[in-house]
């Protein structure tokens, strides 16, 4: 079966005698290597008593959690790897099935007590509505279970694309694209270092550069694995994702580590230990332009210092940025399936913000901190202009590749990526406090 192939929207049926399972190879992965199913990067400890990664966990357990069944239109012997472990849904939980996967360890709804079930049993003598009422109380606990599932996935997310792996780059000797990186994660375990925001240094150009090429794997990694909650799977999507919320997501992330690590209003940090004073010009390979640095320093002191995000806060917000169903390029599928994630991802920070405070106060802040989304695309355009104008005058550095900036964004005589910027446009539009962050030239 090719890795292309699509999973057939007729795929459930009542097959009693399923077909035998593909050979599994018997070696086992250690624990936050690589996925037992499909063989992508695990998580950092066992899911159902196996090593997988995201989307195998999260496929396995909307499957039981859902009692669904699937059909293979191959006779069962489908290829189950990380490029197309989503093209056969039946034989990819079979495959989870095999190697060890447990559906006992899925945490189904309690059962109910003696009690509501002599209550639902005797309904005929009920008002009905009190089983309304019990009926959205059910509803409820679920949707809060699954709430906090999402948010979960999106913590783990965080960590593990932040981690370093210590293993040797294989892109020495190959030049990938992004459809490369993104199918084989595995491609960038070499970028994949230890981010540490202390500020200990000022950055020069050659930190400058690690910085950008690990801020642009971390982001490669967020947008992959968030995508594949949302059953994003083909390659073009996930770019076009990648293309529309690389440069706010870093913004983003630059900003909450320097209010978390406490660090002075006059350095913006960077991700190896390094920082941009807010006052001074920057190295001439700085994806950060003196614009955009003495924008980002405004915004991050007036409105995001004040919020204090949580950890949670966080996440969500990513995720939201990630999620941007009007990103160039969608196919109507993908669309489809990232509104519906990111409906669930602004449900699950709403019920966030109302577990610690008011139901006014958490609206109120809730609106807070959605209005940051189209202040960071305001900004983003301007690391995508310092990009492409870099990309057209100096397109190799003495440090090598420009890595993906290149692939992402262009030059500045690129017509088709020019027109790809027409959502950061609009988004940018919508934002009410975009004059306090724009700087004249002298």
């Amino acid at each position: 079966m090719s890795g292309d192939a699509q999973p057939s929207s007729n795929q459930r049926a009542t097959d009693a005698h399923p077909p035998p399972s593909p050979p599994i190879i018997k070696e086992k992965a250690a624990i936050g290597a690589l996925c037992v199913v499909c063989g992508d990067r695990a998580c950092s400890h066992l899911y159902y008593g196996v090593a997988a990664c995201h989307g195998c966990k999260c496929f396995f357990w909307r499957t039981v959690k859902s009692k669904l069944t699937y059909v293979c239109r191959y006779g069962g012997s489908c290829s189950i790897s990380t490029a197309g472990r989503n093209a056969c849904r039946y034989c990819r939980f079979h495959r989870c099935l095999s190697v060890g996967m447990k559906m006992e360890a899925v945490k189904m709804d309690r059962k109910l007590t003696k009690r509501k079930r002599e209550k639902t049993d005797g309904d005929e003598t009920d008002d009905s509505g009190n089983h309304e009422s019990y009926e959205n109380t059910v509803d409820a606990k679920r949707a809060k279970s699954d709430n906090r599932l999402l948010i979960s996935s999106l913590l783990l997310i965080d960590k593990t694309s932040s981690d370093g792996n210590a293993k040797l780059s294989s892109l020495h000797f190959v030049q990938p694209s992004l459809q490369n990186l993104l199918d084989e994660p595995e491609l960038l375990d070499g970028f994949r270092s230890e981010m540490s925001y202390r500020a200990t240094r000022r950055a020069d150009e050659k930190l400058c550069y690690d910085t950008e090429r690990r801020l642009v794997t971390w982001a490669i990694d967020w947008c992959r694995q968030t995508a594949e909650i949302g059953d994003v799977h083909h390659t073009s999507d996930k770019i076009s994702l990648l293309r529309a919320c690389c440069a706010p997501l870093v913004l983003l992330e630059l900003g909450c580590q320097s209010n978390f690590n406490h660090l002075d209003d006059a350095q913006i940090p960077l991700c190896n230990n390094s920082f941009l004073p807010a006052h001074q010009m920057p190295p001439a390979a700085s994806f950060l332009n003196w614009k955009t640095i003495q924008s980002f320093t405004r915004w991050s002191q007036r409105e995001l210092k004040p919020l204090c995000l949580k950890a949670k806060e966080i996440v969500l917000l990513k995720a939201l940025i990630v999620l941007n169903p009007d990103a160039h390029g969608l196919s109507p599928d993908a669309e489809s399936s990232i509104r519906m994630l990111r409906e669930r991802v602004h449900t699950a920070l709403f019920q966030s913000l109302m577990e610690n405070s008011e139901p006014i106060a958490a609206a109120s802040r809730l609106a807070q901190i959605l209005l940051l989304i189209p202040q960071l695309a305001l900004m983003g355009m301007g690391v995508i202009e310092q990009v492409r104008v870099r990309n057209t005058f100096k397109k190799h550095s003495q440090f090598g590749e420009g890595l993906l900036f290149w692939q992402l964004y262009g030059d500045i005589f690129d017509d088709v990526l020019n027109s790809d910027d027409s959502y950061l446009e609009h988004s940018a539009s919508c934002s009410p406090t975009d004059s306090q962050y724009t700087t004249d030239s002298s």
